[in-house]
């Protein structure tokens, strides 16, 4: 008997949270709203635009069924989270962080980081980067690269929809590809961004700066 009393105990919780679902939809004005499928040809219900889908917070509060209906909804993205690396560069004067001296292809486990030293009118080597590349998949998302890096060149996107029907040459990032601005970077970390540790290795990038850029273009340094 006390089987038949778990039984009947189960399912009233799934009924009840099946109702509740519904219940929640129509108290956050969300009975009209479509959930889940993306886009389609015929649509009866509204369909939240690109950026405006409903972030869904689980935790021990949230009434109802648990699934997120994906790209309807989505779960939130937290600072930490982490997916392709990328190359950053500073919004003030366009200058590009890498000196292309290699250590991240060096630490990379699967080897997916390869890149073209740049050179000088003389035909030096210089300290910055002519091409990047990264191939996304092979890229496991550990950000060795982005934790080795002297030069707080390489962080981690959190950007993870990366899909589409051809792989063998979309899927190869090339350098402009990779290039993103200390703006963004701030906004998408903003805690990283402010921390001591970030605000001290922005201070020694920017001392190099005009020496390797003089470098770059074959100048003298001055005196």
């Amino acid at each position: 008997m006390s089987i038949g009393r778990g039984v009947i105990r189960g399912h009233w919780i799934t009924l009840r949270r099946f109702l509740l679902t519904f219940a929640r939809d129509v108290r956050d004005g969300l009975a009209l709203t479509r959930r889940g499928g993306g886009p389609q040809a015929l649509d009866l219900f509204r369909s939240p635009a690109r950026g405006e889908e409903r972030v869904v917070v689980q935790d021990e509060h949230t009434d109802g069924l648990f699934t997120v209906e994906y790209p309807d909804e989505r779960l939130p993205v937290y600072e930490r989270f982490r997916m392709l690396p990328v190359l950053v560069y500073d919004d003030e004067d366009g200058n590009v962080r890498c000196t292309s001296c290699n250590i991240c292809a060096k630490v990379c486990p699967p080897q997916c980081i390869w890149m073209v030293q740049a050179k000088s009118p003389k035909g030096t080597v210089v300290p910055l980067p002519e091409d990047f590349f990264i191939d996304m998949d092979v890229c496991m998302n550990c950000g060795l690269c982005a934790e080795y890096c002297p030069f707080d060149a390489v962080k981690m996107d959190q950007n993870f929809e990366l899909a589409n029907s051809e792989r063998h040459q979309t899927h190869v990032f090339s350098l402009q590809d990779l290039l993103v601005s200390s703006a963004y970077y701030a906004q998408t970390h903003p805690e990283a961004w402010s921390s001591d540790d970030e605000t001290s290795e922005r201070a020694k990038v920017a001392k190099k700066k005009d020496q390797r850029l003089r470098k770059a273009l074959g100048v003298p340094a001055q005196s």
